[in-house]
Parts: structure tokens; C-alpha cells; sequence
């Protein structure tokens, strides 16, 4: 075997492992330049039944869909070839070089928190993707977890030979040959009994947790008689903080942990935002301004804060040293300058003083930027994207520009590169600066969107010779949908003096709590996409683009009773997002003041609650509630319980739908059960000129929706009130005025007057 070439390509040099129905080797591409390494994945089976074998290609090229899907995430293995030959199938995978974790996770050797909650924070973060795509990876183990030369972590090994393999062995009957899609102590009871979720992959990843923290294999830990949960904490010197987060991750019962990697990493990054800030060696905080750093404060010895530094790590691991809780501390004010350094273009004069960079400040940092850092890391950038960024951030704008043109030229539909092309063409010149903030997170699609309609705004208007003669600047800014997060960057952005005006933010609780910020900052912000009704309330510099949920629950009112002719619903909703109930609570409302008797709302469905089934939910809809409407007033956060329903429900009942849901992610995952969903959304683009335009700058029609659009609308109308005055407070005065329009996407762009509507939204 050693030395075969296959497919005419790949030279075997090393075979990792066989068994079922799969080899996995490591081999040689003969026909790239120096002969790359990659892995290949072989599915081997003996049938030569031509139904069974139109079944694998089917599976096989769906399985290979999936992984080119996830190849784009810079942490997962992308996928090179997929090819069958003699009636054998094959992939064909990046090939990662670096060490797997369980060779970190010696036996008896016991990490410390602040290594294991980067480890964990760094595979939460993959997960997330992985999550956002609708794969379940059902193997998440210290093996399948490579760190990278880097120090970030890989995951691999996402068993589609296994789940192909398995499938083949049921059609044929060789289920002696069929192998479990998960590994013994790892595995979550419910994913034991092949019935696998999404929280059963964060039950894997806090056992590996868990296994870092005690040096024990899960095998060989105990568990409690009454709730079956694994005892771990008296073999751990971890804090409450951090046990509890790991508790929640390997509850015994799927419905009582985490539903989402989003859920979990939210969690875990408040602990590292709650822990203390620590400030050693006051001698060197003491260092008087002016003098020579002493030797000990060599860039090598600085560890930022937790979650940075993954090579420290790996370095951690290669010394097995006792190390301090310098995850979340600062060593004196010569680390101050250094960290500083990394995110400042230019020298920061800090007081001399035992003062510390927080590493809430560095987390807000690393979420805004102009062009000097990527923010879209959940697809893989392309060399040129980041060649371009990277000189960007060394003030080489000239050469910026060349690079990201072409980087636009290889992703047209990216609007990333082309905010930071049209800033780079700016350069250091004047300019006037705006933000623009969006979830880069597990709604990525939904955020792509927004910054698509002010990315074509900015490209328009600057195209066009700027504002007045004057160039629009954006910043984008990432609160990945946490309350926090955009507490804490529409501080930010409201403390800087040279911000005009804001577009976000991507839901309702995040642009509520937000907007509190920038009304008292007098910086005002323009929402094309939150509609809770509270928002226009928020004062006189919150602006909306998009209706409020009011005229969304009125439109679904209107559909469900004078096009369907139906009258009784139940409403699936979250109790924890407030748009989610806004939008309940609205059309409740319609129902009531309809004035139609029969018309009411027979159920109030929480998808929030850890007991929630959507299977039971709609057979209890329409079995015991007699509903002939299902309306599902949910967000992003749960969409994937949403999508459920929608499943569950198999297009037995009409389903009714708020504009929160309306992503490509629900037909992807429902398919055909999804048809004849009816989405209430604020604008339809058929055949304006704004979509032709859009189709012609990004390349694709499909990427245009009601996101972008009214974000494209909310830019417009900033630089619209730029023009007539550059300040804030004359920003705000503009867009009250009676007379104030700006073109939007659909039609002309103005709001009405508070007093009368006590709103801002468009006429």
C-alpha cells in the first residue's frame, strides 16, 4: 500500500487508520508543486448492486457538499478533491500539520483554567460555524482536535466515511461491518442511542474540558445515581465561574444543557469578562516615564489576555510550568505599550501609573475595524483579502487598494473587501466616518446582508465624487447578537468624536440596548433591521428604516384571516428575545382589535424552555388545540428549534412567519417541509432598479434581501443628512425635519414627524 499512487495523483506514505468501511492515509499530491501533503479518506465496500451504489454517489457527493461547506472556516480542513474510481470513492482533505490535543492531555497532568478555557473558547468558536451550517460532528474528541503550528486548534474527522459507510451497511445487511459515529465517554447519551443534537457536541467538547482540568478519561469518572450527571469538580481546581459553565455543557439530559455553541460561548466569555484584572510586579508598574523597560518584559513573556494567545499554549504545554493567572493579567505598564501597539496605528500616551489594558477593552478592539483587521473569520479568507488588510494596517494604502481589487475580483460577493477597498482608496485623507454594526457570528448570513446595503451605499456615493467633495468612511463593528458586546462597542463608538452616525444593530435586544447608549451619547443610530415597538420609544436620535413589529403582526393578521380564511393559531415563540415577544405580543394584538369573534389564539408555545419538543409541540397544536395556523414569532437565536417545527409540522398547517426568520438556513434545512412558508418581510425588490444595480456590483442576485436593502436605505439617509451638516446634534436636526428624503432602495426615504406617529420609521 505504502508508495500506490491513486487517482493517478496521490502517492500513499502513511496510513493512519482502517476499519468498517473507511482507510484514512496520509499521502502525497504528485501533481502540485513540491508534492503537498494531504489526507485521503477512502470508503471501501463490496456491493456492486447498481441501486446501492446510485445511493452512496448520492450520499458521497452530498457528504462532500457539506465538507467544501465547512472547508471555509480557517479551522476546519478544507476539502481538496472528491473522485470515485473503480466503483471506490475517495476524499481528498487538507492536510493540517501540528499535534492532536490528546497528546497535550497526558495522563495525571492536569491543565490550568486559564489553558483550558482558551481551548475551550477557541473549539466553542468552531462549533458555532460548524452549528451555523447544520452538521452535527458527533466525534468531538482530544484526537479530533489538532493544534495547529499557530496554536490555534483544528477540528477534524467529521465521519462522513462512517455516516456513508453505515448507511451502505443498512441497505446491504452487513451491519456487522457498521461503526458507531462516536466515541465511548465522549459521547452524549442521546447521540449513544443515534439520535445525535446539536448540544451533543458541546456535551463532547466539556468532557475534553473536563479531561483537561482533572487528567482523567472520561471513562474513568464517576457519575451521580440520581441525575446520572458526571461527578468531576472534587478531582478539579477550577472556579465556580468556569465549573458551572462546564456543568451546563455535560448535563446528562440534552434539554437541560446549552442548545447552542453560541449559548455556550456567550457564557464562557462572561466568565473571562468577569474575572479580575491583576496587575504584577509593582516594581516595573512603578517604572518612571522615559526609561528602559528591564529585560524581563521581552514580547516573548507577554501572554494577553485570555483566548489570544494560543501559542502560549502550545508553549505551556511543551514546558509543563505552574503559570500564574496571567490569562487575564497585565504585566506592568511596558506590556501596556506593547498591547497598544498591536491595536493603534500610531503611539498611545497612557497616565504612568500601575493602570492595565482591560481585556474587555482588547475583546472591543478586536471587534472594529476600518480595514486594519479581518472581522469575517468564519469563511476563509483569501491570501489577497488578507495581504490587502495587512497593509492596510501598515499604512500602505496604495498597495492595499491594488491587492484588495483583486481579492474583490476572485470574491465579488464579499462586502468586507469592498468597505475596505473604498477606505484604503481614501487613505489617510479626510473623510467622514460612519459605523456599521452586524452579528459576525452564527448569523453570518443575516449580517453579510447588512453590510452588503452599506458597503453599495459607501461604493455609490463615493463613486460619485463623496459627500460635498468629501469621502464616506465606514467602520464595521461585530457584537456577534450579545447585549453586552454592543453595550460595550456603542460606548465605544459614541466616545469617539470623529463617528457621525450608526447603522445597526442585528436584533432587537442588542439595538435596545444600544440605542440607550447613543441617545444619551447624542450620536444618533439608524436600525434597518430591529423592529421591536419599544425602539420607538428610544429617543430622538433612534432612527428606524425598517416597520416596526406593529405593521409586520398586522400584515400576518391580514394574511392569516382574508387570504387563508383561518382563525385559530398558536404562536411559537422566545421568551427571551425581545423581538420575539414584541412581534407575539403585536399580533395578538391585531387578532384582538380585528374584531372577528373566532379569531384567537388557542397556544403559547416557548421555544426557549429546555423541555421543549417540536415534534409533541405540533402534534399538541393540532391534535388537542384544534389550530388550523402555526405562526412562529421566533428569532435567529433559536432558529434551529424553529426550523424543527417547521419539519415536524410537514406542511399539514399554513405556517406564518416574522422577517427574523427569513434566511437562506430555513429552506437549506427544511427543504421541501419549508414550501408554502409565508414570511411577513418590510420590502419586495422584484424588478426595481436597486437590484439590478446589486446584481451587477456583487454578482449574484440571490444575495439581495429586505436586510440589505433597508440597510442600504439607513446609510443613504446618513449621508443624506451629512450633506446638509457634519455634526452630530445637525446630523440629528436633518433627519427630524419635515423636508428631510434621502433615495433608498424602493422609493424615497423619510420619516414621520414624532410627534404624530411617535415613531421613525419610513412613510
Amino acid at each position: 500500500m505504502i508508495g500506490e499512487l491513486i487517482g493517478a495523483r496521490y502517492k500513499v506514505i502513511n496510513v493512519l487508520g482502517s476499519g468498517g468501511f473507511g482507510r484514512t492515509y496520509i499521502t502525497e499530491d504528485t501533481q502540485r508543486p513540491g508534492n503537498p501533503l494531504c489526507v485521503l479518506k477512502h470508503l471501501t465496500f463490496s456491493s456492486t448492486d447498481p441501486a446501492v451504489l446510485q445511493q452512496v454517489r448520492r450520499l458521497f457527493r452530498a457528504e462532500a457538499e457539506t465538507l467544501e461547506q465547512l472547508g471555509r472556516h480557517d479551522q476546519i480542513p478544507r476539502l481538496l478533491a472528491y473522485f470515485e474510481e473503480d466503483q471506490q470513492f475517495y476524499l481528498v482533505q487538507e492536510f493540517v500539520a501540528g499535534h492532536p490535543l490528546s497528546d497535550e492531555l497526558v495522563k495525571g497532568f492536569q491543565m490550568s483554567e486559564d489553558e483550558v478555557i482558551p481551548l475551550l473558547q477557541d473549539a466553542l468558536g468552531i462549533l458555532e460555524f460548524v452549528h451555523a451550517q447544520g452538521v452535527i460532528h458527533r466525534d468531538i474528541k482530544p484526537a479530533n482536535l489538532i493544534r495547529r503550528q499557530d496554536g490555534r486548534l483544528v477540528l477534524i474527522d467529521f465521519g462522513a466515511v462512517k455516516t456513508i459507510g453505515n448507511t451502505v451497511a443498512e441497505v446491504t445487511g452487513e451491519t456487522n461491518l457498521s461503526m458507531p459515529v462516536y466515541t465511548s465517554g465522549y459521547a452524549a447519551s442521546e447521540q449513544c442511542l443515534g439520535r445525535p443534537r446539536f448540544s451533543s457536541d458541546i456535551y463532547s467538547l466539556g468532557m475534553v474540558g473536563i479531561q483537561a482540568l482533572t487528567g482523567l478519561h472520561p471513562a474513568q469518572l464517576p457519575h451521580d445515581y440520581g441525575t446520572s450527571d458526571v461527578v468531576w469538580r472534587n478531582r478539579a481546581i477550577a472556579s465556580d465561574e468556569l465549573a458551572t459553565v462546564i456543568d451546563t455543557m455535560v448535563r446528562y439530559h440534552f434539554a437541560e444543557r446549552y442548545q447552542s455553541a453560541s449559548d455556550a460561548l456567550q457564557a464562557l466569555r462572561h466568565v473571562i469578562m468577569t474575572a479580575p484584572t491583576i496587575v504584577l510586579n509593582a516594581t516595573a508598574a512603578s517604572t518612571p516615564p522615559n526609561s528602559s523597560a528591564p529585560d524581563s518584559f521581552d514580547r516573548t513573556f507577554v501572554r494577553p489576555a485570555i483566548g489570544r494567545s494560543h501559542a502560549a499554549q502550545s508553549a505551556s504545554f511543551q514546558n509543563k510550568k505552574t503559570l500564574t493567572r496571567m490569562g487575564l493579567a497585565i504585566l506592568g505598564t511596558a506590556t501596556v505599550a506593547i498591547l497598544v501597539r498591536s491595536f493603534a496605528e500610531a503611539p498611545v500616551s497612557l497616565p504612568w501609573a500601575s493602570q492595565t489594558i482591560s481585556p474587555i477593552a482588547n475583546e472591543i478592539r478586536d471587534r472594529i475595524s476600518s480595514g486594519e483587521k479581518l472581522l469575517n473569520k468564519w469563511r476563509l479568507a483569501s491570501s489577497k483579502k488578507q495581504e490587502g488588510i495587512n497593509q492596510f494596517a501598515a499604512g500602505h494604502y496604495d498597495q492595499s487598494v491594488a491587492i484588495l481589487e483583486v481579492a474583490r475580483q476572485q470574491n465579488r460577493s464579499d462586502p468586507e473587501i469592498l468597505i475596505y477597498l473604498n477606505n484604503a482608496r481614501i487613505g489617510a485623507k479626510k473623510s467622514y466616518l460612519i459605523a456599521v454594526v452586524a452579528p459576525l457570528g452564527n448569523t453570518l448570513d443575516s449580517a453579510l446582508e447588512i453590510l452588503r446595503g452599506a458597503a453599495q451605499a459607501q461604493d455609490e456615493i463615493n463613486q460619485a465624487g463623496g459627500i460635498n467633495g468629501v469621502p464616506l468612511r465606514v467602520e464595521i463593528a461585530d457584537d456577534n447578537n450579545q447585549i453586552e458586546l454592543a453595550q460595550q462597542i456603542a460606548e465605544t463608538l459614541a466616545n469617539d468624536p470623529n463617528v457621525l452616525g450608526v447603522v445597526g444593530h442585528g436584533i432587537s435586544d442588542t439595538t435596545l440596548t444600544a440605542a440607550k447608549v447613543y441617545q444619551e451619547k447624542q450620536l444618533v443610530m439608524v436600525s434597518p433591521v430591529s423592529s421591536a415597538v419599544q425602539l420607538a420609544e428610544s429617543g430622538d436620535y433612534i432612527f428606524l428604516t425598517t416597520p416596526t413589529d406593529r405593521q409586520t403582526a398586522k400584515a400576518l393578521k391580514d394574511y392569516m384571516m382574508n387570504h387563508l380564511n383561518k382563525r385559530r393559531v398558536v404562536i411559537f415563540h422566545n421568551s427571551n428575545s425581545t423581538y420575539s415577544q414584541s412581534l407575539k405580543d403585536e399580533f395578538k394584538d391585531a387578532l384582538y382589535y380585528s374584531s372577528v369573534k373566532d379569531a384567537n389564539v388557542v397556544d403559547e408555545i416557548d421555544l426557549s424552555q429546555p423541555d421543549f419538543d417540536a415534534e409533541e409541540s405540533v402534534h399538541q397544536a393540532i391534535a388537542n388545540n384544534r389550530a388550523d395556523v402555526l405562526m412562529l414569532a421566533t428569532d435567529a437565536a433559536v432558529i434551529e428549534k424553529a426550523i424543527r417545527v417547521i419539519e415536524s409540522n410537514n406542511r399539514r398547517l399554513p405556517v406564518l412567519a416574522g422577517d427574523s426568520l427569513f434566511a437562506f438556513k430555513v429552506p437549506k434545512i427544511a427543504k421541501e417541509k419549508a414550501v408554502g412558508t409565508v414570511f411577513a418581510v418590510p420590502i419586495d425588490l422584484t424588478g426595481s432598479p436597486f437590484l439590478q444595480r446589486s446584481v451587477k456590483l456583487w454578482g449574484q442576485g440571490n444575495l439581495m434581501s429586505w436586510r440589505t436593502a433597508l440597510s442600504y436605505d439607513a446609510t443613504k439617509t446618513l449621508i443624506a443628512a451629512i450633506s446638509r451638516n457634519q455634526t452630530r446634534s445637525g446630523i440629528q436636526q436633518a433627519m427630524s425635519q419635515s423636508d428631510f428624503s434621502a433615495p433608498g432602495a424602493k422609493g424615497t426615504v423619510n420619516f414621520k414627524p414624532r410627534a404624530i406617529a411617535r415613531r421613525n420609521r419610513p412613510t
